[in-house]
């Protein structure tokens, strides 16, 4: 069995596993100041993976857990998957310091725009392009929002790709790796796109919410349209995409609300990426 850690602000996970190729398959996808096979004396843990195979024999698959509690189960050819979207798990449904929503967050020049949005819409394509274009990634699928301060706190991880997306980030920057490619999975073939160096080396900046945008992938629709968004609109679709809303109760009200109130709303449909990036940033910037 062995042990390393991987730390990605704000949080800290320690990981048992008996695989032989998980930490230098994860290698590919994390810097060396991320992932370490000596623990770090400074670190204090949130989460303790373990992510074995439960019983004897190769063809076994492992599982993840953390503590007590069971994630999923996965085969030897799915463990990249499976180990990206268990820490999702663990975040989402055990951390409470800060006001978390599943979406992308990105920031350019000191202004963050958020994007939440459900699967198929574009959300993850639309953001590592972004990201290639010199937009910092603060995380693919987590908006952090410090309850003192308001500020967006980045969680810096791989992007995840799916399907169509795949082709599409390769088409438009030709030799991009796009690493662990893997078929047959609950969602498709995935693939995930390492983080750029700034996104890195600021992976502890927190960052000011400018925008919220609610992207749409609509393959018979005009090539790209945007509209305002209603701020009710917008505090009533965060609070549905919040992991931990009804723990936050008030004062996630009041997160909220200020954070709607500080930003500008935006509901992107599009089907023509090409036109909707130039589109975007000439909107935003």
């Amino acid at each position: 069995m062995s042990l390393f850690s991987l730390h990605t602000p704000p949080f800290t996970v320690r990981i048992a596993t008996d695989s032989p190729t998980l930490f230098t398959d994860l290698s590919s996808l994390y810097p060396d100041e991320v992932l370490r096979l000596q623990p770090c004396p400074e670190h204090i843990y949130d989460f303790h993976i373990d992510y074995r195979r439960r019983f004897s024999g190769k063809s076994r698959p492992y599982h993840f857990r953390t503590g007590s509690e069971h994630f999923r189960m996965a085969d030897a050819n799915q463990l990249i998957p499976t180990f990206e979207w268990g820490l999702n798990w663990c975040v989402s449904a055990y951390q409470q310091q800060y006001l978390a929503i599943h979406a992308a967050v990105l920031e350019k020049d000191g202004k963050a725009l958020i994007m939440p949005a459900p699967p198929g819409s574009g959300k993850s394509t639309l953001c590592a392009l972004l990201m290639l274009r010199g937009w910092r990634l603060l995380s693919d699928e987590m908006c952090l929002i410090d309850p003192g301060s308001g500020q967006l706190q980045p969680y810096v991880r791989p992007v995840s790709l799916k399907n169509a997306s795949i082709e599409v980030i390769r088409q438009y920057q030709p030799g991009i790796s796009v690493f662990h490619r893997t078929p047959d999975t609950e969602k498709g073939t995935v693939a995930y796109l390492r983080p750029t160096d700034i996104s890195w080396i600021q992976s502890d900046t927190p960052a000011a919410p400018a925008w919220i945008l609610f992207p749409a992938y609509q393959a018979e629709a005009e090539p790209v349209a945007v509209f305002t968004m209603p701020k009710a609109d917008t505090l009533l679709y965060l609070a549905q995409n919040s992991f931990n809303y009804a723990v936050y109760a008030t004062e996630g009200f009041r997160l909220l609300s200020q954070l709607v109130d500080n930003t500008e709303s935006y509901r992107l449909e599009y089907s023509d990426t090409s036109q909707m990036i130039e589109l975007l940033e000439q909107l935003l910037c």
